[in-house]
């Protein structure tokens, strides 16, 4: 006897219900993705991970517009012999403009963590792998490979990740997205932070409606820039990236410490880039994750692009490698191994269904100049990134706030002359209700 039409129906119906049933999830299952199917994962995902190389969190200077508009990388202070120390003598005959630096980036993983007192003093307190898994949130837990240009004529991880197309995202303001799950929303517990009274966090700003994080960590496997040269001849048989020979050097180890740290010292410092950490500070606030279903973005960023610099050492055979890493802003280098502690990054979870957008008048155009938005009660301007940023255009425009109260602040890149900003030059107020939805505010504030 045939089954009839109804019957039929019902049944497929039946069997698409049931597989729906077991893999989806419930509100009390969301941020334990990773001990879920992927399908479920992917069904009810509301983090957008997006990973920026740039100060500025939109419209950053185009390559062409770093260093004053000549897009030439920055060079550190060579020793000319007058007692005050610098890099060894440079070999840059042929050194490229920034825009056309090969740049291979090589990351492991992203995490965040909520457990604010077990991270203090930069991690130091995280003694093995038990402490790290209890403190970290494994969100972005797998490899992504990013290139500025092909590095093999074969399938390499690069070519499997888009990594052209993404690297140009992480470095022109869009964010390269970063495979994610979504992290936990679950109310402030206990085990969070073991040591504080519920009082205590609600002062350093931790609501009762999400979760609160306080650290991210970026971690870097490989980051090669594809220029370095030892004793004057190009370095094209010693470093792999990906498995493969490329011209240039990973500068992780490079970055790992700050210069001068003495090889004891080592021993009881976490390294820079592992990971390159992000504190965040009481004043600040800006890790939410948020009850409910509503989708939002982590944003986390450092300052990469407009901070390229040529530095240069004595290796242990007497000869001398030329490089290009990173501006010596916060620790002046002068000519050793080290040039760690100038990476900054900062992370902001925004909500895009709430958020507003900010136009910022009386930007003059400077290429040396920067429009930075911080929390209120911030006052470190020139040691840490601002929570959003743009060039001082006519145009400036901050694409995403969440409410709150913001101080707007022209920033000039005019001390030491390394791109990133170091003076203050002029600043203002502004605040960003919480109704209505999704408005453009505008704020005006001279700067060059």
């Amino acid at each position: 006897m045939k089954p009839n039409l109804s019957s039929t129906i019902y049944r497929i119906l039946f069997c698409l219900l049931f597989v729906f049933s077991v893999n989806c999830k419930t509100k009390i299952d969301l941020g334990k993705e990773t001990t879920l199917p992927v399908l479920s994962s992917l069904f009810n995902n509301r983090m957008l991970l997006l990973l920026k190389g740039t100060y500025a969190t939109d419209s950053p200077l185009d390559w062409s517009e770093l260093n004053g508009g000549t897009g030439v990388i920055y060079k550190d202070h060579e020793d000319n012999g007058d007692g005050n120390g610098g890099d060894p003598a440079f070999s840059v005959g042929d050194l490229p403009l920034a825009g056309n630096l090969p740049i291979f980036i090589d990351i492991g993983e992203v995490r965040i963590s909520s457990k604010y007192t077990k991270g203090l003093n930069d991690l130091t307190q995280i003694k093995d792998a038990l402490d790290s898994r209890k403190f970290w949130n494994f969100i972005a837990p797998n490899r992504q490979v990013f290139c500025t240009v092909p590095y093999s004529f074969d399938d390499d991880t690069c070519k499997q990740n888009n990594g052209v197309q993404r690297a140009i995202e992480f470095f022109n303001g869009t964010g390269a997205q970063y495979p994610s799950n979504d992290p936990s929303s679950e109310t402030w517990e206990k085990e969070d932070n073991p040591t504080e009274t519920a009082a205590t966090l609600n002062s350093i700003g931790k609501s009762f409606v999400g979760r609160q994080y306080y650290y991210s960590g970026i971690y870097f496997r490989s980051l090669v820039t594809g220029y370095a040269k030892d004793a004057g001849i190009p370095i094209t048989t010693t470093t792999r990236f990906d498995n493969r020979l490329v011209y240039g050097l990973n500068i992780v180890p490079r970055n790992n410490y700050t210069p001068g740290t003495s090889a004891v010292a080592k021993t009881q410092i976490v390294p820079k880039m592992f990971p390159v950490l992000y504190s965040q500070k009481p004043t600040q606030a800006d890790m939410e994750v948020r009850d409910g279903f509503d989708p939002f973005i982590l944003e986390v960023r450092a300052n990469m692009k407009e901070n390229l610099m040529v530095h240069s050492y004595t290796t242990s055979r007497n000869t001398v490698v030329t490089y290009v890493g990173f501006s010596d802003v916060f620790n002046d280098h002068k000519g050793e191994g080290d040039t760690g502690g100038n990476i900054l990054t900062r992370a902001r979870i925004i909500y895009p269904e709430t958020a507003s957008s900010l136009v910022i008048t009386g930007g003059g155009g400077s290429l040396r100049h920067t429009f930075g938005v911080f929390r209120y009660a911030e006052g470190d301007y020139t040691t840490t990134l601002p929570l959003a940023a743009t060039p001082s255009k006519s145009t400036a425009k901050i694409k995403y706030l969440n409410p709150g109260s913001y101080k707007l602040v022209c920033l000039g890149d005019v001390s030491n002359i390394d791109g990133f900003p170091d003076t203050i030059v002029a600043e203002t107020q502004f605040s960003i209700p919480e109704y209505p939805f999704r408005a453009t505010y505008t704020v005006d504030l001279p700067c060059p």
